[in-house]
């Protein structure tokens, strides 16, 4: 896999939670350095065969620029660390209590996925 020039965020654009997600991503200042994927689009993973569409259906994926996957919460943390309309938000990474709820904003945010998708007639595999 070649190293990105700039982070990569995978996203779902049939889930209207990954959807906000992105769009709201989109408003913050900087963010447009992040280049966004769909995980439907035909070719979403040619480049970057480490991931899957099945992988990246269970939670958000990012590759920062050095080529590092993140998911999940390490998602969260980096766009909290790297983008200045995010980063006011930074002291949350720096105690306990704000790690326990970014912990709890991504476990909650899986489980709304998984429910929606469990509800879709479109998404059953």
């Amino acid at each position: 896999m070649e190293e990105p020039n700039e982070a990569v965020l995978f996203y779902d654009s049939d889930c209207g939670l990954c959807m906000r997600f992105k769009q709201a991503l989109d408003r913050i200042p900087g963010t447009n350095k992040v280049k966004k994927i769909s995980i439907h689009e035909p070719d979403a993973f040619e480049s970057y065969p480490k991931l899957s569409k099945e992988v990246c259906e269970k939670e958000v994926h990012l590759i920062d620029e050095n080529g590092n996957i993140l998911r999940g919460e390490e998602v969260i943390e980096y766009l909290i660390s790297q983008f200045p309309g995010v980063k006011k938000f930074s002291w949350l990474l720096e105690s306990g209590m704000g790690q326990k709820a970014v912990e709890y904003f991504n476990s909650i945010t899986k489980m709304t996925r998984e429910t929606l998708r469990k509800r879709c007639s479109t998404c059953k595999n």
